[in-house]
């Protein structure tokens, strides 16, 4: 073979290699401007959906709060006024009768405590949030609710992303100052002496509040 035919080849052999080159580099920046779409509006789809029940929370019509009845609270007076999404929450519920938004997490080790004693706890989360827990029972049924707005439970700072959740006892929710509360819920409903902490209960229902910095930080609704 003569030397101008092996130039000839070697041409050829670079051109076929370029031309592949520039392909493949076009279908990876074709592929990574289809990617990135994508991504983007996936993530943009989740933040929108987040940011909407957020919208949609602090929109949540509440009930008014009521006079503290006469001779004070009762299981059915008290019950009266528990609401959560718009709707009075009867304890104990399923987790649809929490409405849109909330989810209880799934946890294998919960569910096995809950076949092997009867009852446990799962986390609750709140348009992706976590923001307490729950209490179930051997029939499935949500006992208890509790929500907690500090880091952690030896910690007295309140979370700055804590969301703002539609639930309220007679009105009182997480936030709600803790000057308001005796007013709004009656003497029944004052710390009683023991700073930062309210312990009330009726005959199946008892409910705990902490305050912070003069805000209730936790709320537990107990029924047994």
């Amino acid at each position: 073979m003569s030397r101008k035919e092996i130039n000839m080849k070697l041409r050829y052999m670079a051109v076929t290699l370029t031309a592949l080159m520039m392909m493949c580099a076009s279908a990876c920046a074709n592929s990574e401007k289809t990617d990135k779409p994508e991504k983007a509006e996936k993530a943009e789809s989740t933040a929108s959906s987040t940011a909407e029940m957020q919208s949609t929370a602090s929109t949540v019509s509440m009930p008014d709060p009521v006079p503290v009845p006469e001779g004070g609270w009762t299981d059915e007076t008290i019950k009266d006024v528990i609401y959560i999404n718009g709707k009075n929450l009867e304890l104990p519920c399923t987790e649809d009768d929490l409405g849109d938004g909330f989810e209880i997490v799934p946890d294998e080790e919960s569910d096995k405590r809950l076949k092997e004693k009867g009852s446990t706890t799962y986390e609750l989360n709140y348009c992706g949030y976590n923001v307490g827990q729950v209490a179930k029972e051997e029939s499935n049924k949500i006992s208890s609710i509790y929500f907690e707005a500090c880091e952690s439970e030896t910690s007295h700072n309140v979370r700055e992303d804590y969301p703002d959740i539609p639930f309220s006892i007679n009105g009182v929710t997480i936030g709600t100052p803790f000057s308001d509360v005796k007013e709004i819920m009656g003497e029944d409903f004052s710390d009683k002496g023991e700073s930062g902490l309210i312990s009330f209960r009726t005959e199946h229902f008892w409910i705990v509040m902490h305050n912070i910095d003069d805000k209730i930080s936790t709320i537990k609704v107990f029924y047994h």
